[in-house]
């Protein structure tokens, strides 16, 4: 791993006092606070407030077309690194005007900061800040008065989440769990709100009781039969399909999977199906 400080736009943060941070999309894990898992502050999107600038990170897997995050130069020989997600610097009260639109948001103060034991009682100004390099991917690090070195890591694997952690900490899962689709990671959830359109009829959502009546009539009371499996297959790959956003999110997982409502392991199943239809140089064979 090589480090190295930051120039540009960020060492314009250096010095500043950390307000606040706006979390988009806050992570929500059962037994944790909204946004907080551990040591960890996860989010599709967050804007973090330093005196009158913000510093703003975002999942391209989330919110953009594309998956190219910011490349960004580093003094020390490091060039330019690609951080994964995408990053800039704005004045404070335009933070609304660039973070993205998410389905819900959370600001995190300070003083709660300090309560979870992630700053201590001086004021927290800005006082070094670095990028580091692992594998050819960059990670800011940022070092604020009273606390130990923080990272913003890219989790692409976590659903594009930007996490914001002390330096040797990173929010492990080995499964997903989702019950509805107000859970994290709800989207994999058949009842989620992305219509697709299959055998030429419009579905509201690939949950069965938004199937066609003669297909909900005859099997949607019966979720262990290979007849539910085929439907729910189909569904889910149309779904997928017509939602390329869904489907990026879908084939970056890279852990086990339980849906309620979706037979076991149909969602590695679909995920391999898409990946076969993919070509090969997008990168997810």
């Amino acid at each position: 791993m090589q480090a190295g400080c930051l120039a540009g736009p960020l060492a314009d943060l250096l010095f500043r006092e950390l307000r606040k941070i706006e979390l988009v999309d806050p992570w929500r894990v059962a037994g944790h606070p909204v946004g907080l898992a551990g040591s960890s502050l996860l989010a599709g999107a967050m804007a973090l407030h330093f005196g009158d600038l913000a510093l703003i990170c975002s999942s391209p897997l989330r919110y953009a077309h594309t998956e190219r995050g910011t490349t960004i130069a580093a003094w020390s020989g490091n060039g330019l690194l690609s951080l994964g997600y995408r990053v800039g610097v704005v004045p404070t009260e335009d933070a609304g005007l660039v973070l993205p639109t998410g389905t819900c948001g959370l600001t995190v103060s300070a003083k709660y900061l300090r309560s979870r034991g992630l700053l201590g009682p001086e004021p927290p100004l800005m006082l070094l800040q670095r990028l580091t390099e692992d594998g050819g991917v960059g990670t800011i690090q940022l070092r604020v008065a009273g606390a130990d070195w923080f990272q913003l890591s890219y989790r692409h694997e976590l659903d594009g989440a930007i996490e914001l952690s002390p330096i040797g900490h990173l929010h492990r899962i080995e499964t997903i769990t989702v019950n509805s689709p107000a859970d994290e990671f709800g989207w994999l959830h058949p009842a989620s709100p992305y219509p697709f359109v299959l055998d030429e009829r419009h579905w509201r959502s690939a949950h069965p009781r938004d199937w066609p009546w003669p297909l909900a009539r005859e099997w949607r009371s019966q979720p262990a039969s290979e007849g539910y499996r085929q439907i729910m297959r189909r569904a889910l790959l149309a779904r997928f399909r017509q939602h390329p956003c869904l489907m990026r999110r879908l084939l970056a997982l890279q852990c086990a999977v339980s849906v309620a409502g979706v037979p076991a392991g149909l969602i590695e199943e679909v995920a391999h199906l898409l990946r076969q239809e993919l070509p090969p140089e997008l990168g997810y064979a």
